[in-house]
């Protein structure tokens, strides 16, 4: 049974340093199942009844995956969208149906290298979370594959 499920967090890596949080009064909301949040948050998420609160980490593996140096790409500028890219630009490449996201790591003249690692890869990633709610989806909300209604899509 798919849920939707609402909860704010706070999200810090293994510093201690804070990443992100929800903004007050406005939890995020996701659809269970739906590829929507990092897998292992949404497993402990998934286990949670509402009022639930809880401090967990998550190994890179079940969040934005291991850092993969195979994503690592290094490039001449005139293959790029624009000439004038700087470190820490992010810009999606490929072809046809097919592309990603990438941030340019390094510049050299005219050598680039790009990163096609999410920025939070092989991070463990600790986040405090408090259910706020939990329901049921909708066949309406299934057959679309996202929450609708409040804090969700609205059609």
């Amino acid at each position: 049974m798919q849920q939707v499920i609402s909860f704010n967090y706070i999200l810090t890596d293994k510093s201690g340093k804070q990443l992100d949080a929800s903004q007050p009064g406005h939890p995020l909301v996701f659809l269970s199942g739906a590829g929507q949040i990092i897998p292992g948050l949404e497993n402990i998420l998934s286990a949670m009844g509402k009022g639930g609160q809880k401090t967990v980490t998550i190994p890179a593996k079940e969040a934005y995956g291991e850092y993969n140096e195979q994503l690592i790409y290094k490039v001449k500028s005139s293959q790029l969208p624009r000439a004038d890219v700087k470190v820490g630009d992010m810009f999606e490449v490929g072809s046809g149906e097919q592309y990603f996201p990438v941030s340019v790591t390094a510049v050299a003249g005219d050598d680039i290298t790009l990163d096609g690692n999410h920025p939070l890869a092989g991070q463990d990633l600790t986040f405090a979370v408090d259910i706020v709610e939990k329901r049921t989806a909708t066949p309406q909300e299934l057959a679309h594959g996202h929450v609708h209604g409040a804090g969700g899509c609205h059609h």
